[in-house]
């Protein structure tokens, strides 16, 4: 739950309002709450779990576990039970990219399961599926096999599927809004936005030009959609290529003014987001096949021009972006009533990469790696202010707000807390990597009335109010 009613927390403190820690298998989904239960997956060894634990305690309710022969490839940062479960209050809905869909009811037992071919997705699954007018949407980008679905919640038969021809690994989750009478499904592609029928699965309109890597899940305030497109090329805020001699420089030990793959080893990274602690970093040895045209086995000045093209190609979309979609005359006038929205605003600073925008009382939050927090007039773009936070390193969680607080967290387990409003105002900051024992947080919290669930790789705990 992104934005939740009820008294909450002004801060998380493992001395003064922890109400529970329970530990959980290894993952980076986040916590999915139903009725006074709540559902967090994860991996153990080669068993994929669903874990149910009562929210009053986190005490164990249930644990199903699933074997696989093999795991599906994943980036280092990233996990095999990243996808965030599901529940319409009378099923729990799960997927692993190693197995597929499986639905339980609130005992645990498994009621359907669809099994899915292996993906072949760039650096792991962690799209989730999503609950919308009685049915249950699954989004499956990959490289090789791309298409949306929609399935009958209770059995798991499709509703409708539609092919996503064009589309490569992605990792945006949809979401749903209703405009002109029409419950609009908007699924953030790679290169494209794309808003179709969610009662039947026919494309009504899309917005090209945006990231080769989508993340983030769309918003929606104010008639406008919400997104963000990061571009490493784009960005003013990334560390760019080094010239070819500063890295002779660095890494050339035999001064011979080539590379070797031995010296390549050494180059922690010529291409870095710079506040992320090095995760996503590009470094020179995973370009080396790349750059080495005429396969002698070195990295020549002749040949470093290559990677620069390569990031020069990048052309689409750095931002924060507020949509406008096409009105109903604009869709009547083509012949197929499809037709292309327009960007209402764009600001190029501060540009989240993996934690998804966050709408509240019409302005518009986000925050990017080393703890910047930007606040947006939603509807004209205009800012109201971006700070940095006490926040370090890199931040997947994305924000969620309730109570007039703002929650921010961080990939080290700091939670910074901020009143919301125009006006930056910091509540408090608490370190809690020590309570999670050196574990990362990069799921984004759950706040229920009363409750704020934080989840570490391993740890799920429970701070009240």
């Amino acid at each position: 739950m992104l934005h939740a009613e009820g008294a909450l927390p002004s801060a998380l403190d493992p001395d003064n309002n922890l109400a529970w820690s329970s530990a959980v298998p290894n993952g980076h989904s986040s916590p999915c709450l139903v009725g006074d239960a709540v559902i967090v997956t994860g991996v153990e060894g080669s068993e994929f779990v669903t874990l149910c634990l009562a929210r009053a305690d986190g005490a164990v309710r249930w644990r199903r576990g699933i074997a696989v022969e093999t795991l599906e490839k994943h980036h280092e940062v990233h996990s095999p039970a990243s996808s965030t479960p599901a529940s319409d209050g009378e099923r729990v809905y799960v997927y692993f990219g190693s197995i597929g869909l499986i639905a339980y009811d609130l005992a645990g037992r498994e009621v359907w399961r669809r099994a899915l071919p292996m993906p072949k997705n760039t650096f792991g699954s962690a799209v989730s599926p999503i609950l919308a007018d009685g049915k249950l949407v699954f989004v499956h980008d990959t490289n090789d096999d791309s298409w949306l679905e929609a399935l009958d919640p209770k059995t798991g038969a499709t509703v409708w599927r539609r092919p996503r021809s064009g589309f490569q690994s992605g990792w945006s989750t949809p979401t749903v809004w209703e405009r002109e009478g029409v419950q609009e499904l908007l699924v953030y592609g790679h290169w494209w936005l794309t808003a179709y029928d969610l009662a039947e699965g026919s494309e009504r309109w899309s917005l090209p030009g945006l990231t080769d890597e989508p993340i983030v899940t769309p918003v929606t305030g104010g008639g406008l959609v919400y997104i963000t497109s990061y571009n490493m090329n784009g960005s003013t805020e990334v560390m760019g290529l080094p010239e070819f001699a500063k890295l002779l420089e660095e890494i050339d030990a035999d001064g011979d003014g080539r590379i070797s793959p031995t010296e390549a080893e050494q180059n922690k990274s010529v291409l870095s987001r710079n506040e992320d602690d090095g995760d996503g970093d590009h470094p020179l040895r995973i370009f080396f096949l790349f750059l080495d045209v005429d396969r002698d086995g070195f990295i020549a000045l002749e040949e470093w021009p290559k990677l620069v093209r390569w990031l020069e190609a990048m052309q689409h979309a750095n931002g924060i972006l507020a949509v406008e979609p096409p009105s109903k005359e604009a869709r009547d006038a083509t012949d197929d009533h499809r037709t292309e929205a327009r960007i209402a605003w764009q600001f190029p600073r501060g540009v989240p990469e993996c934690p998804s925008p966050l709408f509240v009382d019409g302005r518009l939050h986000v925050i990017k790696n080393g703890g910047v927090v930007s606040c947006f007039d939603a509807a004209s773009g205009q800012l109201h202010y971006q700070e940095r936070t006490a926040l370090r390193g890199p931040v997947y969680a994305s924000l969620v707000a309730g109570d007039g607080k703002l929650y921010c967290t961080s990939a080290r387990g700091v939670v910074v807390v901020l009143k919301l409003g125009a006006e930056f105002s910091v509540l408090s900051t608490n370190d809690l990597s020590e309570h999670f024992g050196g574990q990362r947080v990069l799921a984004t919290p759950a706040l229920a009335p009363g409750a704020v669930f934080v989840r570490s790789e391993g740890r799920l705990t429970c701070f009240r109010a």
